[in-house]
């Protein structure tokens, strides 16, 4: 969804919907099944656009030990400053500091909030992401989910390098 700012003054007020054929994460262990609602406003300030507001919905994100999909609901609170390419080259030459981390270049006079949902879903998501905390994840033999069941697979197996010690009584 673009949001064209020469249709306002001062001011937009966003209520919008945003589906997810819409955003594409572009990761492997998360999508989204349903849509991400974005309310929010579009503010012009003398030498920024700033566009603040809220993501709400829900994520599903595959277990890193077992692979099984779970609905993690989401709600992030964000808001980011665009500017012109002449500030941002002005504070290139510059230390950044935690200010700075909120900016974003302005290009063209459209911004686009399925790319701002898109990075703000992905900044949210855990690095590491669990179904439970104590899952206890494949079989790595077998394949089989050990949250579901014991698997046959024999444990006893040795390691090559010490294998001439078991013949030795």
């Amino acid at each position: 969804m673009k949001i064209d700012l020469n249709s306002f003054e001062r001011e937009l007020k966003i209520e919008a919907t945003l589906e997810p054929e819409e955003i594409d994460l572009g990761v492997e262990n998360a999508r989204l099944d349903h849509a991400i609602l974005f309310k929010g406003a579009v503010r012009k300030d003398t030498d920024a656009v700033v566009l603040s507001g809220t993501l709400a919905g829900q994520v599903n994100i595959d277990c890193d030990r077992c692979l099984a999909s779970r609905a993690v609901p989401i709600e992030i609170t964000a808001d980011r400053e665009f500017v012109a390419d002449e500030r941002m080259a002005a504070k290139a030459e510059h230390e950044l500091g935690p200010d700075d981390l909120n900016m974003d270049l302005l290009r063209g006079d459209e911004l686009d909030l399925t790319e701002f949902a898109r990075e703000e879903i992905l900044l949210a998501l855990p690095q590491q992401f669990f179904c439970k905390e104590d899952c206890k994840g494949l079989c790595e033999k077998c394949g089989a989910d050990l949250n579901l069941k014991d698997c046959e697979c024999s444990n006893e197996e040795i390691d090559p390098r010490w294998a001439a010690l078991k013949n030795l009584n």
